[in-house]
């Protein structure tokens, strides 16, 4: 039986049999994240590959060190508590000039605005947004919602329950940061180093 064919072999269940080497386990955990469209969580690699998460966590390491090391054209990045490959930030220049013509504003000052302080401020109500921003959010914060950048998380115990909102996965996907915490700090946005 050749190698390919030992690559392929089908177990009692139906599965493609991955209890292979390093370098064939490699192979399909690049190619899951090659074609996923959002961050990959490492229990969805394991539970496909039928493959303990310490070991699939130890190749992707592997991986994101071998890619920086080799100075590719992208990087491994762990996202949204989930991994997905980005352009190397180091031809981030390159790049900006290959796509500048097709930039397009996707978010108006307002919703970027006002997901700022959801980010920041969370958990939020329009009401809450709508005082720090001194002006009414509610056509915003539906485009947010839309684009799935906000969620509704809840009902706040007061008269009118209103609604309470946080940032998703997918804001954190966009932003390329794993976690809330990666945010950068307010102080660093304060205009002319004012207190």
């Amino acid at each position: 039986m050749n190698n390919s064919t030992e690559k392929n072999k089908m177990n009692n269940e139906g599965d493609v049999d991955f209890y292979k080497d390093d370098n064939w386990l490699r192979t399909c955990i690049e190619g899951i994240l090659f074609i996923s469209e959002s961050p990959v969580k490492l229990a969805d690699i394991s539970y496909t590959l039928k493959v303990p998460e310490n070991k699939i966590n130890k190749i992707i390491k592997i991986l994101e060190n071998e890619y920086i090391e080799q100075n590719r054209g992208f990087i491994l990045k762990r996202v949204a508590r989930g991994f997905r490959f980005y352009s190397n930030p180091v031809i981030r220049d390159i790049l900006k000039k290959f796509v500048k013509s097709n930039i397009r504003t996707h978010l108006s000052q307002a919703a970027i605005e006002t997901l700022a302080i959801a980010a920041y401020k969370q958990p939020v109500t329009r009401t809450q947004i709508a005082e720090i921003r001194g002006v009414r959010t509610e056509s915003v914060i539906l485009t947010l919602v839309g684009k799935g950048l906000i969620k509704e998380v809840g009902k706040l115990k007061e008269p009118g329950n209103p609604i309470i909102y946080r940032t998703t996965d997918k804001f954190l996907e966009l932003l390329g940061i794993d976690r809330l915490k990666s945010l950068p700090p307010l102080e660093d946005f304060k205009e002319n180093g004012e207190n």
